[in-house]
């Protein structure tokens, strides 16, 4: 499924680089989108002429109804299926324990259920080699073990995505989409993540 996009300028201006110094060499471009699924948005990119640094990051404009996404992962089709994380999206895999938190430097993204995936190993792997503990790397280790199971359909998960601002969903056959309640709502903006009673 393409995602169109309806796109406006909004502004371009141009600053010194934080990262490297240099004398207005960082690009920044906001523009207007209008995508399908998701609805308003500004897209903020900067670009250094200088250092190559570039960060890119989608910030939601319309209001929407606070929401949990479930997915069940069963075969390559699931895998395909699109996923919206905004940066206040909360993800979880309960099989393997796996849990990413947004933060305060978090950015949202759009990618699908594999891409989905493909981070969670990537940053399994980057805590690993900073793991202060032989248990805690071959527990990364056992972890990115089981998600390359599930990459390759020898293993079954389940892709939950909880979402204060409603700005993160899955979107395809099979997913399960409910409303949070207020308390859960409250307990996602601590940090906590729910209990799920099933």
């Amino acid at each position: 499924m393409e995602l169109g996009t309806s796109e406006t300028v909004k502004s371009v201006n141009t600053i010194d680089c934080p990262i490297c110094g240099s004398k207005d060499s960082l690009k920044i471009i906001v523009n207007e989108l209008d995508i399908p699924y998701i609805g308003k948005v500004l897209e903020t990119t900067m670009i250094c002429s200088n250092c190559n640094y570039k960060n890119s990051d989608i910030m939601p404009t319309d209001v929407k109804e606070p929401k949990r996404y479930i997915l069940k992962i069963q075969d390559e089709e699931d895998l395909n299926k699109r996923v919206v994380r905004s940066s206040t999206g909360f993800i979880r895999i309960p099989e393997l324990g796996f849990e990413v938190k947004p933060g305060a430097a978090s950015q949202g993204y759009v990618s699908n259920v594999e891409g989905v995936l493909n981070r969670l190993e990537e940053s399994l792997m980057m805590l690993s080699r900073g793991a202060e503990t032989e248990a805690e790397k071959k527990q990364a280790e056992k972890i990115a073990k089981k998600l390359e199971a599930i990459k390759q359909g020898k293993e079954t998960a389940t892709l939950i995505i909880e979402d204060p601002t409603g700005h993160s969903l899955i979107i395809g056959d099979g997913v399960i989409d409910e409303k949070l309640t207020d308390e859960e709502v409250n307990s996602l903006s601590k940090g906590e993540f729910i209990e799920l009673k099933r």
